[in-house]
Order: structure tokens, then C-alpha cells, then sequence
């Protein structure tokens, strides 16, 4: 009987379990939190352990690992998305990286182990992982580089509040405020609510005259706002309602001279993104 040694299990199953996060949030185009992904894999390997001990046996039922992987969905990623596909996701990335596992194990002429651990050599377990992402690249290669490439995650820090938003990296946006020549990211009337309180938010949606002169009528925001001429298809010249924030972080690097504008329309049907950088 092969004997099994708790912390190095643990460190297994945290180092497979961080690699089927990430790859899940790739393949999602989510905001990279490594730390939150690090949390969610000592969860999961948390649980991995505790199988080894019979008291605990019983938690190897599918009815404790689907909420098991949910719980680690919204660990890692936070209750601000919508989990489901994340969670989908995970579940799919999962599978193939433990087929991987299981196929190499059986090609390499190993027994599976005992039904709580893969009988397998590190050196199976790296060449079944690389395989196994190779294939999931080559097959979400299209979907996952170009969300990859071009969604950040944007902090917006403005009068006492911070919100976190998806932002679609534009290399076509080219909106810049004339008097100060600062970039302009531009944020959607549904994620504005985040940082403005709701009469400023109606008012947007009611136009950009309503908002400008609702504006003026605060003390605490008169100031922080002005215009910007802006053109785009469809719209050959309007003004955007800009601002400029306490703090801005994309990715989690400071951005100091970018300005933020609202938009009155919503950015993105399918809610891949609220903001344009």
C-alpha cells in the first residue's frame, strides 16, 4: 500500500489547484487576483486531505464537490460577476486536466490509486498538465488570447468610494480631453451607479444638459466635472461628462493621467465589459 504524505498531497493538489483556476479565469477572460486564486486552491486542497482520513470519506460525493467547486468559483472570483459561467468553466477545466492525469497514469503503466489520489510520478503529472493546456489553448485559442489581450481590470476611486470594473482595451480609442491632452477611459451609465449617487445617474440617463445641470446644483461635485467633444459612428460630434478620479489602477498598476467619462448607453450587450480604455 503506497503510503501518502499529508503535506506533500496539500502542496500537489494547491499547485493543481491554482493552474485549473487560472486557466479557468483565461479561458473566462476574468481580472487576474492571484491571491484570491491561491485562497480558492488551499481550499480545494484543503478538502483533498481531509479525504485521506476515513471519518471524512464520505465528503467525496458529488453532492459535496459541485458546491465545493462553486464556493471555490466565488472565492477566486468574487460575487461582483456572474458565476454560473465561471463556475462552468472551472467544472469543464477540471475534467480535462484530470483526464489528462488519468490517461498519462495509465499510458505511463501505473495503477490510478485508491480513488482519493492518482498513483502518478511528478513527471507524468507535469507532461499530462502541459499536454492537456496545450490542447485547451489550441482549442480556446481564438476565444481566450483575444480576451486575454484585450479585457483589464480597472479600480476607480472617486469621492470617498472604489469600484472594480472590466474594461476592453480599444487601440482605436483615441478620446483625449483637448485642454489637459489626457486620455479619457469611458465608463457605462449601469457601472457609473458605483461611484455616483442616483440623481446623478437618472439624470445621465436623461441626457447630457440634464446631468450638467444637476451637476451644478451640488456643492460636492460642481467642480469635479466638465465636458468633453467626443465623435464615434453614428454620433459625428456630442459632449462626454468627464472627470477626474482620486485614484485609477488597471491591473492593479496606478494610471494617474487618464480621465473618466459616462457615457449615457450601455458599452456591451452581453456585459463582457462596462468601460473602454
Amino acid at each position: 500500500m503506497k503510503t501518502v504524505y499529508v503535506d506533500e498531497m496539500f502542496l500537489l493538489n494547491l499547485i493543481i489547484d491554482y493552474f485549473i483556476v487560472l486557466a479557468t479565469a483565461k479561458l473566462c477572460a476574468l481580472p487576474l487576483k492571484r491571491l484570491r486564486f491561491a485562497l480558492s486552491a488551499a481550499l480545494g486542497a484543503l478538502y483533498s486531505v481531509l479525504l485521506l482520513y476515513k471519518p471524512f470519506s464520505l465528503l467525496a460525493s458529488p453532492l459535496i464537490k459541485l458546491p465545493l467547486g462553486f464556493v471555490m468559483t466565488i472565492l477566486a472570483f468574487g460575487l461582483e460577476i456572474r458565476p454560473i459561467k465561471p463556475y462552468l468553466a472551472f467544472l469543464v477545466v477540471s475534467a480535462a486536466f484530470g483526464g489528462a492525469v488519468y490517461a498519462a497514469t495509465l499510458l505511463a503503466g501505473r495503477s490510478l490509486g485508491d480513488g482519493f489520489y492518482i498513483n502518478a510520478s511528478m513527471r507524468v503529472l507535469v507532461l499530462s498538465f502541459a499536454a492537456c493546456y496545450l490542447v485547451l489553448t489550441l482549442v480556446f485559442r481564438r476565444f481566450g488570447r483575444h480576451r486575454e489581450r484585450e479585457i483589464r481590470s480597472v479600480s476607480v476611486s472617486f469621492c470617498g468610494k472604489t469600484a472594480e470594473f472590466k474594461a476592453l482595451r480599444d487601440t482605436g480609442n483615441e478620446l483625449y480631453d483637448p485642454l489637459s491632452g489626457l486620455p479619457v477611459m469611458v465608463l457605462d451609465v449601469n457601472e457609473a451607479n458605483k461611484l455616483l449617487p442616483q440623481p446623478l445617474i437618472e439624470a445621465l440617463r436623461r441626457g447630457v444638459s440634464e446631468f450638467i445641470e444637476t451637476v451644478g446644483s451640488s456643492e460636492d461635485f460642481r467642480t469635479r466635472f466638465r465636458l468633453v467633444p467626443y465623435s464615434c459612428v453614428g454620433v459625428k460630434m456630442a459632449l462626454l461628462p468627464v472627470f477626474r478620479p482620486d485614484g485609477l489602477f488597471v491591473d492593479g498598476k496606478e494610471r494617474k493621467n487618464t480621465l473618466v467619462g459616462l457615457s449615457s448607453n450601455i458599452l456591451s450587450n452581453n456585459s463582457d465589459y462596462s468601460a473602454i480604455l
